[in-house]
């Protein structure tokens, strides 16, 4: 308990100069481009509209319906992976605050994956006006759902890079290894497919035991509309409360590993 109060409390002291960096990388990000934030919508709708074509080709799908199914996949695992990516850098990248200064370590994994899920957001928003034009009978309340789904995936998204970085400190090539097992979680998982293509097949153990399509069906699932019922509901509470579990292992896990960080770096 003393390691999550240490954790929420270096937080809360230093939440001016995350909210102070997480500005300024946004801007930074963006700085002299013509487009700006628009490449964060033009990027995964570009991908969407790519393979939804090409699937329409090959395998007769409606890219119609198959387009917003990829896009709203999309859009969840960018964040995801660029959380865990991110996190690999978080402490590295910001070695002359944590050698020179007294702020909080906890603070930088936190950074990489605000910024991240502002982008997520501004993702999102574009989807849904994507959506809204290809599928307008499709909006209703259970879009709201998508609320607490944004809240689980950040979590996710907080628990890989607080993992993530404190791998790192200890080992410097978990980098190169990282990047290499989720892009073969990117292809196990259904982003640029369906669950049906995989439950045709008889490989639906495949997606049900990788908790990343949990995690991208908990903003993919409201995304599309879907029904909201009970059974909905219980995935909802699992998945909440797994990775609540998980994040709050990975915050003691990154306090243990912030003893001494600066002679890590």
């Amino acid at each position: 308990m003393k390691y999550l109060k240490k954790y929420f409390s270096g937080i809360y002291k230093d939440r001016y100069v995350l909210r102070s960096l997480v500005k300024q990388d946004l801007q930074m990000k963006y700085n002299r481009s013509v487009l700006g934030v628009a490449w964060q919508i033009i990027t995964p709708l570009g991908l969407s509209i790519i393979i939804g074509l090409i699937y329409s080709i090959i395998y007769g799908v409606d890219p119609k319906g198959f387009i917003p199914i990829l896009f709203s996949g999309l859009n969840p695992w960018v964040f995801l992976s660029g959380s865990a990516d991110g996190g690999t850098f978080a402490y590295i990248s910001a070695e002359g605050y944590l050698k020179q200064t007294q702020v909080s370590p906890q603070i930088f994994p936190i950074r990489v994956v605000s910024v991240n899920f502002v982008n997520l957001v501004y993702s999102m928003v574009a989807y849904f006006v994507v959506f809204l034009i290809l599928s307008p009978s499709s909006f209703g309340l259970s879009m709201l759902m998508i609320i607490p789904g944004l809240l689980v995936i950040y979590l996710g998204g907080l628990t890989l890079a607080n993992m993530s970085s404190a791998i790192t400190i200890h080992l410097r090539d978990f980098q190169p290894l990282q990047s290499l097992v989720l892009q073969g979680l990117f292809y196990v998982t259904p982003i640029i497919y369906t669950t049906s293509m995989m439950d045709d097949k008889g490989f639906s153990i495949i997606y049900r035991a990788n908790p990343f399509y949990y995690l991208i069906n908990a903003v993919r699932s409201p995304a599309l509309g879907n029904d909201f019922n009970f059974a909905v509901l219980e995935e909802y509470l699992i998945v909440l409360a797994v990775t609540f579990v998980a994040f709050l292992i990975s915050a003691v896990i990154t306090v243990k590993n912030n003893h001494g960080i600066a002679m890590k770096l």
